[in-house]
């Protein structure tokens, strides 16, 4: 049997931040009638980006995170701004903002559910190629980053080694692999 939407029976916002609002649902399940509660997250959209300079190195940032209460060692990324129709030009801002690099070229790699059991929002990778230092970083007041470059050959060993625990980052790199395995057949 193919699972159902389940049927909305009311929707209650409990809180509302600036980057995210939570709400309680209660839904009643096709199969068994059942009414049960959720709790969801509505936030913007998010982009990620894969930046790889003309000399093979791929940019990446490392960040104090309060979740993990640990420094991370991420691709740049972030919400699409409001006012933003476009992933991709958020995908050149955020590139710029957090690295202070430019890319001659984004592409779409794919799209993601963050967290679909919980999060309405979807997150959108690209890669970026021809990346170059344009200038310094433009941090929010939230953001302390430190920006490094490595060498797309060790990106496997770094992954490997557990360097990069971030689902997105690694969601990310994986459909940039997809993307390219794709072009090439």
């Amino acid at each position: 049997m193919t699972p159902q939407p389940w049927q909305q029976l009311s929707d209650e916002t409990l809180v509302h931040y600036k980057v995210f609002r939570v709400r309680r649902s209660q839904r009643r399940s096709p199969r068994t009638g059942a009414e049960i509660g959720f709790f969801l997250m509505d936030t913007p959209d998010w982009v990620n980006v894969l930046p790889i300079t003309t000399d093979g190195q791929v940019v990446m940032v490392r960040q104090y995170r309060h979740g993990s209460e640990r420094v991370s060692l991420e691709l740049p990324g972030g919400l699409i701004d409001p006012h933003e129709t476009d992933p991709a030009a958020a995908a050149a801002r955020e590139l710029r903002e957090e690295t202070g690099y430019e890319a001659e070229r984004i592409e779409p790699v794919g799209v993601m559910n963050p967290n679909p059991a919980m999060m309405s929002n979807r997150c959108f990778a690209f890669v970026a190629t021809g990346c170059r230092p344009v200038g310094g970083l433009q941090m929010d007041a939230g953001e302390d980053i430190e920006v490094v470059t490595v060498p797309l050959a060790d990106l496997d060993r770094i992954l490997a080694d557990g360097e990069i625990e971030h689902a997105i980052v690694l969601a990310t790199v994986a459909l940039w692999r997809a993307s390219a395995a794709r072009t090439k057949s």
